[in-house]
């Protein structure tokens, strides 16, 4: 069994038994049954009081991070909707799109229960500001940023980047600041200069370098044959995350069930985009706003990038979206290095759940219940 179906197996509540998640059947679990016509949700007829409980829960709406693309905490739950996974553990679940920094607001506020933000650094620096809430998954370990410049640059190293304009799409991702303030390059001495989300621009304007995402901009590039050259966050060992989920903090303590539920069906939802990528991918484009640009071959890349980056930097007997204090806390020190957050603000163990995540696994297994 590859490292992938290892991780991902799924048992079985009701009995325990064993369930390969990684069979042909593209991870759908017990959503078959609702396909052949039972009426009632899966939980209902497994665990009547769990499934009354999680319906109490009422409308849980759920906002993503970046409209519809295809990325980890986006194409996870709009897969296990399409799936009927969350009717099958008796949720109600809303699924509109929005923008990470803007879901914090919402969060706290309680107009949102659970919502896709872009990094851990986001969830404490908004704990810092007093949003109430509290991260429930985080799915990437690394950074999903990286810097590039062209392959005949003048830059060469990270000092020399105040040589030449920076682009920037509203400011330089944590991850990049990190690692240029570790390479002992002030930011400030930089020329930074907000450029739009073509990538072309690097190569077109006075330009020299570009902070990109791995799974959009490259592939761009790459298909239009120009070359560039990459400093990435990752190969200095830069603690950095990406992928989250958050939930409100009153929801979570109130609605204990309907949020375990919740996140386990979203972890099946992101098992079925491993077993079929292309429906997966497909489920999201059909809810993108037209005006996205989105297509099959952007949305494509950006999956298989994430979920890679996702699978790669979970430790082997960890169950996917999991959350290390030590991890997390050394992300939090750079926003304290880069003085985007004051030391002692933020208590890292507040700022993050993993019990909603334990509860629904037996060691890196996820549980699902069955008849």
């Amino acid at each position: 069994m590859s490292r992938t179906c290892r991780r991902f197996a799924v048992l079985l509540l009701a009995p325990v038994l064993l369930l390969a998640a990684c069979g042909d059947d593209g991870g759908s679990g017990s959503s078959d049954e609702g396909a052949a016509g039972e009426s009632a949700p899966l939980l209902e007829r497994v665990d009547p009081e769990r499934c009354e409980a999680n319906r109490d829960a009422g409308s849980i709406t759920f906002a993503t991070g970046f409209d519809f693309g295809a990325a980890a905490s986006i194409l996870d739950v709009v897969a296990a909707d399409a799936q009927g996974y969350y009717n099958d553990l008796c949720l109600d679940v809303e699924v509109q799109p929005g923008f990470s920094v803007q879901n914090l607001a919402g969060l706290s506020a309680g107009q949102l229960q659970v919502a896709g933000v872009g990094s851990f650094s986001e969830v404490a620096k908004g704990v810092g500001e007093g949003a109430e809430i509290t991260a429930v998954i985080v799915y990437g370990h690394t950074s999903v940023e990286q810097l590039i410049v062209e392959a005949d640059s003048d830059i060469t190293e990270l000092a020399d980047l105040p040589s030449a304009p920076m682009g920037v799409k509203g400011g330089i991702p944590y991850s990049v600041r990190a690692m240029i303030a570790e390479a002992g390059v002030d930011e400030d001495d930089i020329t930074q200069i907000e450029v739009d989300f073509n990538p072309i621009v690097l190569f077109e304007t006075e330009i020299e370098s570009l902070p990109v995402y791995k799974s959009n901009e490259p592939r761009q590039l790459d298909d239009q044959g120009l070359e560039y050259r990459v400093f990435d966050p990752a190969d200095d060992d830069i603690p950095a995350s990406f992928g989250v989920i958050a939930a409100n903090l009153d929801f979570a303590a109130d609605h204990p069930t309907a949020l375990e539920d919740f996140v386990r069906a979203t972890l099946h939802g992101f098992q079925f985009g491993i077993d079929d990528p292309e429906a997966a991918v497909a489920a999201s484009l059909e809810r993108s706003d037209p005006d996205m640009f989105f297509s099959p071959e952007s949305e494509e890349f950006r999956w298989t990038t994430e979920r890679d980056l996702v699978i790669e930097s979970t430790p082997d007997g960890e169950p996917i979206g999991y959350m290390d204090l030590d991890q997390l806390t050394a992300e939090v020190q750079n926003l304290i290095d880069l003085g985007v957050l004051e030391a002692g603000v933020v208590d890292v163990a507040d700022a993050f759940d993993d019990s909603f995540l334990r509860a629904v696994h037996a060691g890196a297994d996820l549980l699902w219940p069955e008849e």
